[in-house]
């Protein structure tokens, strides 16, 4: 009888078909990865930098207002009246804190107080728009605008019934905003007087410093030494 061939009986030759095959294998599930990898890269577009965005070559900076509120292009400085007629009892102070009668110690001052008589006119100190109307903890009634160029001014101390404006109002250079009161807690035991503020782009400046030579002198009494 013919004897019929088996790969049992060729263990060796078994071995190596076997070895064959899984190489095959393995070397085809390499080059399918990598031939998948390729094409994958192929349809994926490169993202672009700031995408829908052209920076200029020479892009012109935005320029930015200096404490006085000068850009260096459109004029956009503004003047200031006093905005009632007294004295300064108390001068603006960020740096050497100034006695306080009222708390008995010595405490920075942001603004000057304008010694005049209580129910004195207080007019705004240029035109603008009325931008809040509140009650201060400290400094009482408060009415603040907001001025082009940068610049708010804030009065404090008014008469809290006694009040022309409210928020949203549009007001002219001179316009009676309100009163002088007696509304400021932390300033109770001073004389009558209005607190005003000058915010220069935040920043709380000494409000005497933008008022004109001819304004000190009529309206505070200040008299103007000519330094020629």
């Amino acid at each position: 009888m013919e004897k019929k061939f088996r790969l049992s009986d060729r263990p060796l030759i078994t071995k190596i078909i076997y070895g064959s095959v899984l190489a095959i294998l393995c070397i085809s599930a390499v080059v399918v990865g990598i031939v998948a990898v390729n094409s994958r890269k192929a349809k994926t577009p490169e993202p672009e930098e700031n995408p829908g965005q052209t920076e200029p070559e020479n892009p012109t900076p935005t320029p930015k207002p200096d404490d006085k509120g000068n850009t260096g292009g459109e004029d956009t400085r503004v003047s200031f009246i006093c905005p009632v007629k007294g004295t300064v009892a108390k001068n603006h102070s960020m740096t050497l804190p100034v006695f306080s009668d009222t708390l008995g110690e010595w405490r920075v001052h942001t603004g000057i107080d304008i010694a005049t008589e209580e129910g004195a006119a207080v007019a705004a100190s240029a035109p603008g728009t009325v931008s809040r109307v509140y009650t201060d903890r400290s400094l009482g009634q408060t009415v603040e605008i907001t001025h082009k160029g940068g610049f708010v001014t804030r009065y404090s101390n008014l008469n809290a019934d006694k009040l022309n404006v409210a928020e949203g109002d549009t007001v002219a250079v001179g316009k009676v905003i309100g009163y002088v009161g007696d509304t400021a807690n932390d300033e109770i035991a001073d004389e009558a007087h209005l607190h005003f503020e000058i915010l220069a782009n935040g920043v709380k400046v000494n409000p005497v410093d933008y008022f004109t030579d001819e304004d000190k002198k009529n309206s505070l009494g200040i008299e103007i030494v000519d330094k020629k």
